[in-house]
């Protein structure tokens, strides 16, 4: 195991109390970013509402990354990947590169960000994603020197040199990933949820275009209820951000925490989609 990558993770192992990770060790990317910009973390830019706690989680875990993802100080308004300012549902804007290309789009900002918790946990090398025609591609085989020839519906697999083992390099396999793969290979990769929903569970809704929005973190009230904090990017690929729940027929709370629905066929609406249903929550296996 790479040396800064070990201390990662005995830092994340360690119990609640310990040190903190930086923000560049546990978001790699945003050393790599052209416009760095000042952040806060997404605990502090969308608080709790009154009379509801945040769920507890433990140091280490998808729940606490993602509560603490770095969001932007400086503005809610949402870029595209060649840096256009579009109109879109933002509470607030995580800094976190799109890219070059117009490839992350929905699916792939939660397949960006399930990926980028395993990078930093350490648990990358077994971490796989499927395309749309239903190959699969591995960090580690790509790592290796695996790549691929596409024809239309038609996926070769070749072999070359090796690639470095770094976070450019995975960065760069994400980008395969992005191309190849939507919300039909995201819904059939992650497992449908059973039993309470929790932070980094996806709502897909698959089509061609289909959407996914990512659950960010959780807050409950103690009457039971449970809200949370949604994200998603879209078409064009551009900046994930926290979804604005004003004017949805949902019930939010505070602008931006959406109440999560419990029965099966319940449904949960956001601004830029058709409502999901409670069963269209999915989780990495």
């Amino acid at each position: 195991m790479r040396p800064l990558l070990l201390l990662v993770v005995l830092l994340l192992a360690a119990p609640a109390g310990a040190e903190s990770l930086s923000p560049e060790q546990a978001y790699p990317w945003l050393p790599t970013m052209q416009d760095r910009p000042a952040t806060v973390s997404l605990e502090v830019a969308l608080p709790t509402p009154a009379g509801w706690n945040r769920l507890g989680a433990e140091e280490g875990t998808l729940s606490m990354w993602l509560r603490h993802l770095p969001v932007r100080a400086d503005r809610s308004s949402v870029q595209t990947w060649d840096g256009r300012t579009i109109r879109a549902p933002a509470a607030a804007v995580v800094a976190m590169d799109v890219g070059e290309r117009d490839l992350q789009q929905c699916a792939d900002t939660a397949i960006r960000l399930l990926s980028e918790y395993r990078w930093v946990a350490g648990t990358a090398e077994s971490l796989a994603w499927t395309f749309t025609s239903g190959d699969r591609t591995a960090w580690a085989d790509w790592r290796d020197g695996e790549g691929f020839v596409v024809s239309g519906a038609t996926v070769e697999r070749v072999r070359g040199a090796a690639r470095p083992d770094s976070h450019a390099s995975f960065r760069g396999w994400l980008d395969l990933v992005f191309t190849y793969a939507g919300t039909r290979s995201l819904a059939r990769e992650l497992a449908a949820v059973q039993g309470p929903l929790e932070p980094g569970d996806v709502f897909v809704s698959p089509g061609s275009p289909g959407h996914a929005v990512v659950i960010l973190d959780i807050a409950e009230h103690p009457d039971g209820r449970r809200a949370a904090l949604l994200g998603q990017g879209f078409m064009p690929a551009q900046e994930l951000h926290v979804l604005d729940g004003r004017g949805v027929s949902t019930d939010v709370i505070g602008g931006s925490w959406f109440v999560l629905p419990e029965a099966a066929d319940a449904l949960i609406d956001t601004p830029s989609w058709a409502p999901f249903a409670r069963r269209d929550a999915r989780r990495l296996k």
